[in-house]
């Protein structure tokens, strides 16, 4: 089995994410990718990089205050999330508007986010682990699964008329539980990071916020293979290994 696996690292080896020139990220709710990977979204943006976010749901439901659910606080999440995009750099915000919390279904979200795919013709696509083991918030579930089916099947006229010629280099997934890639940040890309993620006001109060950025920059030290070294650690493969390769999780 190991030989089998060493062999398929091998014939799925990816560039660099540095390579890339653009990178799409697909989030359930306004705020997951700048706690996900805003060091890595900060550094891409720096070195000149195209980064698009997609959210997916318009964070209508993230509140225990019931004065504020709805479109209310769809409205304020989503001006936190330009405040928190412009500090890293993020070239462009896309929202697809589906209710948070709300009966959508992965195939509606899989269409929308074929289009985009067709459209912008990104190198890499990111987005939160649906195969995390613990992971229970239905959107974030919707939004992985539709973003990995998306990115195997965008060209099929079948799901979307229509095709594509492009093609995406990567999936890369936060939040996973089965990390094969480790993105070195420096402290002012977390430093960043936390400036962006301090922006969702409606998401976190003050002591909520220390907690948060005392656990992100723990993980971001304790998953780094060399001492010192801050990263952010993702799942990455090849659109290829989505389908069929059982070996895929050891990859």
């Amino acid at each position: 089995m190991q030989h089998l696996v060493h062999k398929l690292k091998g014939m799925m080896k990816l560039p660099e994410l540095d390579s890339f020139g653009k990178v799409l990220c697909v989030q359930p709710h306004p705020d997951d990718a700048d706690i996900s990977m805003g060091g890595t979204i900060a550094k891409l943006s720096q070195k000149g990089i195209r980064v698009y976010y997609v959210t997916v749901t318009d964070g209508s439901a993230g509140t225990r205050d019931e004065s504020l659910v709805g479109k209310k606080l769809a409205e304020i999440r989503k001006k936190e999330q330009e405040k928190a995009a412009e500090i890293l750099g993020v070239h462009e915000l896309l929202w697809l508007d589906f209710e948070d919390l709300g009966d959508y279904t992965i195939e509606q979200v899989r269409e929308k986010l074929i289009r985009i795919i067709r459209k912008i013709e990104p190198d890499a696509v990111f987005t939160v682990d649906p195969f995390a083991p613990y992971e229970v918030h239905p959107d974030h579930l919707k939004c992985g699964m539709s973003t990995a089916q998306a990115v195997s099947l965008y060209r099929l006229p079948k799901l979307v008329p229509g095709t594509s010629n492009h093609d995406v280099t990567a999936i890369g997934f936060f939040n996973t539980a089965f990390p094969n890639t480790f993105y070195p940040i420096e402290q002012e890309h977390l430093n960043r990071k936390f400036q962006a993620i301090s922006q969702h006001k409606s998401q976190f109060d003050e002591r909520s916020l220390q907690v948060l950025f005392s656990y992100l920059a723990e993980k971001s030290r304790a998953y780094s293979p060399v001492e010192g070294q801050l990263v952010e650690p993702f799942k990455v493969l090849p659109p290829v290994a989505l389908h069929v390769i059982s070996e895929a999780y050891m990859l």
